[in-house]
């Protein structure tokens, strides 16, 4: 089809986008990718956002899977719970108490899939019920 840049780069909720890098407890960390779970414009510390984002990561089997899903905000969800063409087809988690703040012009972000309407209604609901605390990660913003 004949996309304009800004289409492919249009995110929107439920959307799953790959990071060329990004900022985390003022480190800087590689690609990865993300679930887009908010795609309103807002402020946080005075500061600028329009898209909110989970960290979505694979899960290596055995003890990893067993170490990662031990944490009360990760949310498990299997490849079926994802649409991503060309994806890895692992079963993975969201780390839903991690809000990660974005203003799309300052990443190099590319959407590469979307998790289905059933699985994103389900980390919704995940992060509503979560027993702890949600910390907003706003590092990406200055």
């Amino acid at each position: 089809g004949d996309f304009t840049m800004l289409e492919v780069c249009a995110s929107k909720i439920g959307d799953i986008i790959l990071v060329k890098k990004y900022k985390s407890d003022n480190k800087e960390i590689g690609m990865h990718s993300f679930v887009v779970i908010s795609d309103e414009e807002g402020e946080i510390q005075g500061l600028p956002y329009d898209i909110v984002c989970n960290v979505l990561s694979s899960l290596k089997g055995g003890e990893h899977r067993k170490r990662k899903l031990s944490y009360p905000g990760n949310l498990p969800i299997t490849s079926k719970d994802t649409e991503i063409p060309d994806g890895n087809q692992k079963d993975g988690y969201i780390k839903a108490e991690q809000f990660y703040y974005f203003k799309k012009e300052l990443i190099d972000y590319t959407v590469i899939g979307n998790m289905t309407i059933e699985s994103f209604n389900m980390l919704i609901d995940f992060i509503y019920n979560l027993p702890i605390d949600i910390i907003h990660v706003t590092d990406n913003l200055k």
